[in-house]
Formats: C-alpha cells, sequence, structure tokens
C-alpha cells in the first residue's frame, strides 16, 4: 500500500467513525426533542435557522466581523452575569476557596486530601488566585475573564471557519456559534472550560498553518491548557494523528513528518513539565500537577448503575479509603467492570451517549442558587430554565444535522489533511473517551466549537455560495 493510500485509508476510517457517531447523537437528539415543550425545541432551531440566513446577508470585513463577535459574546456573557448572577458549589467551590487562600499567601487548602488526590486542579486556583490578586476580591472579576474568554473563543470559531470556508460561510456559522445559549448558562459559573477552551482553539488555530514556530507555540498551549483543565492526553494525539494521516496525504518525507510530531509533544511535555514544577517549587502544591486517583474517572464511567455519570455509592465506597487503598481498590473496580462482557459494555456506552450529548443541559450549575418556585413575569424560576434548555436544544440540534451533512461531504471529497481532518480526529477522539469515563452534559461544552466548525461544512453543501446572496460593506 503506497503512501497516499494509507492516509487516505486513515482519513477514512476517521470520517466513518465522525458519521456514526454524529448520527447516533443526532438519533438520540431527536428521540428526545418532542416532549416536554417540543414546540420551544423547534422553535429554537426555526430561531438558528434564522440566523444563519440573516448572518450572510450583508458581508463584512473580517477586521469588523471579528469586532462584533467579540462584542455580542462579551456582551452577552455580560448580561448573564450581572442579571442572574452565581455561586460556586462542589469542586468550583473547592477551587475558589483555595484560590481566596493562596491570594491571601496562605496555603491551608493544601490540608484537603482533594488537592492530594487531584493535584492537577492547582493550576486552575493559581490563575484564579492571580485574577483575584491583580483585580481585587469576590467572583465579578473572575466572571467578567469568563466574559472574555468566551468572547475571544467566538472569534477563533470564525478565523477557524475561514480556513475551510468561504467568508460567507464562515461569518454565518460563527454568529449562530455566538448566539448559541448552553455557554452562557456557565458564564457565571467559576469552571475551568471558560479558558481552557480558549486556550486549546487557539492552539488549534496555530496548528492550521503548522510552521516550527506555530508548532512549538501550539504545544505551549496545549500544555497551558491541560494545566487548566486535563484534556490535552487526547487533543495531543489527535494533533499528532492529524500530523501523521496529512503528511501521508501529501506525501511529506517521513523525516519531515515525525520532526514535526516530535516538535510539538516535545514542547508539549516539556512545557507542562516546567509548569508541574513551577507549582511545587512556589509551595503551592508539593504534588505538583499530579493526578493521584488516576483510576477514579474510569470507576464512575464504567458503572452500569448509574450510566458512566457521578454516584453517591461509588464515592462512599472508594474515597473514603485512605490513598494508596484507594487506588487499589479502583483499579480492581475497573477491571471487575471491564468483565461485563461486550453486550453490556456497548449497551452502557450507548446510554452514556445519552446521557452525555443526547440530554438537555444540565441547568443546576448556572441557575441552582436561585429559588425554582420564585415568579418572573407568568413563570417560575423552574420553568424558565425548562424553556431554556429546551430552546438551547433547538439550536444544538441544528449544529449537529448541519455536521452530520459536513462530515459527509468531507467524506465524500477529503479533507487533504488540512483542518477538517483536525477537527475529525479531535471530534472522534473526545467522543471516544467518553464512553470510557464519566459523563455529564456540561462537559460537552470543549467539543462545541468543533461541532459548529463542523456545521459550517454542511451549511455549504446544502447551501452553496452565489456572489449575489451577499453584500458586502466596505469602509
Amino acid at each position: 500500500m503506497n503512501q497516499t493510500r494509507l492516509g487516505s485509508l486513515g482519513e477514512g476510517v476517521c470520517l466513518l467513525c465522525a458519521l456514526g457517531f454524529c448520527g447516533l447523537i443526532l438519533f438520540q437528539c431527536l428521540t428526545r426533542a418532542a416532549a416536554p415543550l417540543g414546540a420551544v425545541v423547534l422553535a429554537g432551531a426555526v430561531c438558528a435557522g434564522v440566523v444563519l440566513w440573516l448572518g450572510g446577508r450583508v458581508l463584512l470585513p473580517t477586521g469588523t466581523a471579528l469586532a462584533g463577535l467579540f462584542l455580542l459574546r462579551f456582551a452577552i456573557a455580560l448580561g448573564v452575569i450581572f442579571l442572574v448572577g452565581g455561586q460556586p458549589v462542589q469542586d468550583f467551590q473547592t477551587m475558589y476557596a483555595a484560590a481566596q487562600e493562596l491570594a491571601r499567601g496562605e496555603h491551608g487548602y493544601l490540608d484537603q486530601l482533594y488537592f492530594f488526590n487531584w493535584a492537577y486542579q492547582t493550576g486552575f486556583v493559581a490563575y484564579e488566585a492571580l485574577v483575584l490578586t491583580l483585580f481585587g476580591p469576590g467572583q465579578l472579576p473572575l466572571q467578567i475573564m469568563n466574559a472574555l474568554w468566551m468572547a475571544g473563543t467566538g472569534c477563533l470559531v470564525y478565523l477557524l471557519a475561514l480556513e475551510f470556508l468561504p467568508r460567507s460561510a464562515a461569518q454565518r456559522i460563527a454568529l449562530l456559534y455566538a448566539v448559541y445559549p448552553a455557554p452562557y448558562f456557565l458564564a457565571a459559573v467559576l469552571t475551568n472550560q471558560h479558558l481552557a477552551v480558549f486556550l486549546f482553539y487557539l492552539a488549534f488555530y496555530l496548528l492550521v498553518r503548522p510552521s516550527a514556530p506555530r508548532l512549538l507555540a501550539a504545544g505551549g498551549l496545549l500544555a497551558l491548557g491541560n494545566a487548566v483543565r486535563a484534556l490535552a492526553a487526547v487533543l495531543l494525539l489527535a494533533a499528532v494523528l492529524w500530523l501523521l494521516i496529512g503528511g501521508l496525504l501529501n506525501k511529506e518525507r517521513g523525516r519531515d513528518c515525525l520532526m514535526r510530531c516530535a516538535a510539538l509533544a516535545g514542547t508539549y511535555f516539556l512545557v507542562f513539565a516546567l509548569l508541574s514544577f513551577g507549582i511545587k517549587a512556589s509551595g503551592m502544591n508539593p504534588e505538583g500537577l499530579s493526578n493521584n486517583q488516576p483510576m477514579w474517572k474510569f470507576v464512575l464511567g464504567l458503572c452500569q448503575e448509574s450510566n458512566g455519570s457521578w454516584n453517591r455509592a461509588d464515592y462512599d465506597a472508594y474515597l473514603s479509603l485512605p490513598t494508596q487503598e484507594a487506588d487499589a481498590a479502583m483499579r480492581e473496580a475497573v477491571k471487575d467492570r471491564l468483565s461485563a462482557g461486550p453486550v453490556r459494555l456497548a449497551g452502557l456506552a450507548v446510554r452514556k451517549s445519552g446521557v452525555m450529548w443526547g440530554a438537555d443541559e444540565y441547568m443546576y450549575w448556572g441557575f441552582g442558587h436561585l429559588d425554582p418556585q420564585a415568579g418572573l413575569g407568568p413563570l417560575t424560576i423552574n420553568q424558565w430554565t425548562q424553556v431554556l434548555a429546551r430552546g438551547d436544544k433547538g439550536v444544538y440540534i441544528l449544529a449537529f444535522a448541519l455536521a452530520l451533512v459536513g462530515f459527509w461531504s468531507w467524506l465524500r471529497d477529503g479533507t487533504r489533511g488540512g483542518l477538517p481532518l483536525l477537527l475529525t480526529l479531535v471530534f472522534c477522539g473526545y467522543y471516544a473517551v467518553h464512553l470510557i469515563i464519566e459523563v455529564q452534559s456540561r462537559y460537552r461544552y470543549f467539543l462545541m466549537p468543533a461541532v459548529f466548525l463542523a456545521a459550517g461544512a454542511g451549511l455549504m453543501w446544502l447551501w452553496p455560495e452565489r456572489s449575489s446572496r451577499s453584500r458586502r460593506i466596505s469602509f
């Protein structure tokens, strides 16, 4: 098998997997779309379609479009922050309290087992402490930074779309992502997702033209993102595979391709090691950025009874044990749960897909601090959150329907090893890893920019560009 055919085979397998995963997600969404409030889901999809239609009627210069997208996302996020507010809970409260201590120069948080078991969370604590030190105490500075990172990600979606779509289609899909409701439900939440998503997609943008400086910078950004939220192992693997398959498709010399992979991976590991060393040396955490309970996510993810979600029974059974005993017990639990057999494991994987990708957004994180029975106009807060979640689902379904078409168009026409192939590998890797680790709907936040970018390809195939459909404004 020659080099090009081998690359085409790898590309085809990735795209077929993406088609299968995307099709299953869309099916699971559609089976849950009708009830309750099915009319609201339909209204959300219709509104999304209107945004796509209007979004390209006037074609803006790139700089103007970027400024508009940034301001739009920033304004909506700020509106949610000031109108709804938020209170950190669970892990977010633990990290925020630690950041407050660290900003005061205290390290009492290290007495908590949490920061031994999951020392890698110290990276985000350090970021929060820096913001609190620079801009003062309270949640508001951190929430405003959330809005800035969200606005930056919206701009990156547009810039990435420009790499493989005409400007009108890129503008349409970036505008649709800018009004996609789900990220705003977390705008006031002190989650590490906002910053991490920005860093990871900035790394993807640098990888589009993989020169030596860009590869080194991308590796460093992946390491920074991983210090904030531990996802980069999957993303680094996807990027390395992308470089290898792209090299085969473009008949590059094997040595050049391997050197690029080594530059990216080597920079990532070096920068992450330096960050971990810095956390240790500064006294923020003697464990650095390590994960001392690596099996916990797998224990949860392989639990048949909870469909791979967090559950109290596992928490009480394993995390109440001393650290070494807990690790050994969890390894045995993982082995036992993997021995359930292929049929039961496959059934669990399908159910987990439904929990993470097919379910509505879980509104507790952003709205749980509000009185659910309080009246707000004709509805209660609880009813309003249901309406918001159902409207969001309409936009979500349209995005996945267009993404399915987008993956099919890439399979038909080929990606030539470009950005579409990287997005496909990221999509497949992220989806696949959540078939074996813990799931919750909040975790899909990271992947949604890639889904909307794939949706842009689907939009382009269904709605080919015609110059008469758009009028460019000149300044």
